[in-house]
């Protein structure tokens, strides 16, 4: 009780002190750190800071010298609140040498608008920090809209402060106006005598991983909702069993949740844990894609195999053009951009433009958009002709224009239309990593083990 209030009396006395100090977003140098950890996965966690006066979405390059090997990709993630942390963290089984390097980090970001407004952690008696490493306590929706679909997060540290982890509570549904919620984070136990605070508490929306496997020489992209892990994804050699890595790390059941494009009406898809068949739901949502529900118990450790996929047999219709204008996030130094469809015989995305003056188009793109031809490329088209000057890098296709221009086309190996109009999921990069948000509160809390 004296620790929490210790606690509770620094927090006011940091209420006082002005946050915006310098108006930028950052990661401290001691909280972005790249480690193999308990599952011998390379991971890097961090916490970014917003000192700007608005939420904001940051976009953060992420550099390893993997021995021989660069690996460097971005990752876009939830917004960040004013003067508040984001907790992220990274799997990136990628990186297997025995000495990786992590670069400092590159970050850009943009204004957005706020969510989970007035949604905070109760900083009284209710919140404990147990023995065996658990976190209880409780959350309050102070604001006036519902929130859905969300987890709480934090940053897990040791007596020294360091980093050992990102921690997230149970999934809520549903938060009415003036609720007030019990939650609880459970550690992975190979860390949990480690333990001495959580810190940098954050509303966060449901982790959602998209995944990428090949299938018959084509790449295959699907994306899951789950506590659980799934990774090294592969298809037999007759494409229809699908086989993943999964790890349920928690000492609780964890609900699985696969969204796959649909091939076929008649796909009836069946699940195992090893050589054990499991129930599950299998659905279809408005967009046409299956949803296939089911339960992966606490410490597992194995193989999850799905069969039943099916090759296309004309019984689902792709439409040959899709409106994509609310998926695509672009940037454009002048005019503006009437109209964004993607092509789906021609494996092409066009965009329409006024434009009175010379500019640049810049496209963020993913997996789930548009992808490159082999060498890594696109073949851009400007009002039917092709051009010069295009630029790729970091996911981001940067395409100079002249003035009058009212058309451009860009060419890839495969544009990929299953996944429907959930620009989230467009707009993500297609990595495992954690997706957090922000929450509106002050962002010094933690609490120590007592």
């Amino acid at each position: 009780m004296i620790k929490i209030l210790t606690v509770l009396l620094a927090i006011a006395f940091l209420l006082q002190i002005p946050v915006f100090v310098n108006a930028e977003v950052y990661i401290p140098d001691n909280e972005y750190v790249g480690f193999y950890d308990h599952d011998g996965v390379y991971t890097v966690i961090g916490g970014v800071k917003n000192n700007e006066m608005h939420p904001v979405i940051p976009e953060i390059n992420v550099t390893i010298m993997d021995g021989d090997n660069i690996f460097s990709e971005s990752y876009k993630f939830s917004p960040i609140m004013p003067a508040q942390m984001l907790p992220l963290k990274i799997k990136i089984p990628e990186i297997t040498s025995e000495n990786p390097i992590l670069e400092p980090p590159v970050i850009t970001y943009y204004a957005t608008g706020y969510q989970f407004k007035n949604g905070y952690v109760l900083y009284d008696d209710s919140l404990v920090l147990h023995p065996d490493g658990r976190m209880t306590g409780k959350i309050k929706n102070a604001g006036e809209k519902t929130f859905e679909n969300f987890r709480i997060y934090a940053l897990i540290k040791d007596e020294n402060e360091n980093i050992l982890d990102v921690a997230n509570s149970q999934k809520f549904d549903m938060m009415h106006p003036g609720e007030i919620l019990d939650f609880e984070m459970i550690p992975h136990p190979k860390i949990a005598d480690q333990i001495n605070l959580y810190s940098c508490f954050a509303f966060g929306e449901d982790e959602i991983f998209p995944l990428n496997v090949e299938r018959n020489g084509e790449q295959y992209t699907f994306r899951y909702q789950s506590g659980a892990w799934f990774t090294d994804g592969e298809f037999d050699s007759s494409g229809t069993e699908l086989s993943m890595y999964t790890l349920n790390s928690w000492h609780l059941d964890m609900d699985a949740s696969l969204e796959f494009p649909q091939s076929s009406e008649n796909e009836e898809l069946q699940v195992f844990l090893g050589d054990e068949k499991v129930s599950n739901i299998q659905s279809l949502d408005e967009m046409g894609n299956w949803h296939v529900y089911f339960t992966v118990p606490d410490f597992y450790q194995g193989d999850t195999t799905i069969k039943g996929f099916m090759h296309p047999d004309g019984t689902v219709v792709v439409p040959e053009e899709i409106d994509l204008s609310a998926m695509v996030k672009t940037d454009i130094t002048s005019g503006k951009i009437t109209g964004i469809n993607a092509n789906t015989i021609d494996d092409s995305i066009v965009f329409s433009l006024e434009t009175e003056d010379d500019g640049i188009l810049s496209v963020t793109t993913s997996d789930f958009l548009i992808r490159p031809f082999n060498d890594g490329s696109f073949f851009v088209l400007i009002n039917g002709e092709e051009t010069d000057g295009i630029k790729f890098e970091n996911k981001i296709l940067t395409i100079p224009y002249s003035a009058g221009t009212e058309k451009i086309e860009v060419y890839g190996s495969y544009v990929v239309p299953e996944f429907g109009t959930i620009a989230g999921f467009i707009l993500a990069a297609s990595v495992v990593s954690i997706i957090i948000l922000s929450k509106k509160h002050i962002m010094p809390h933690s609490l120590s083990k007592l």
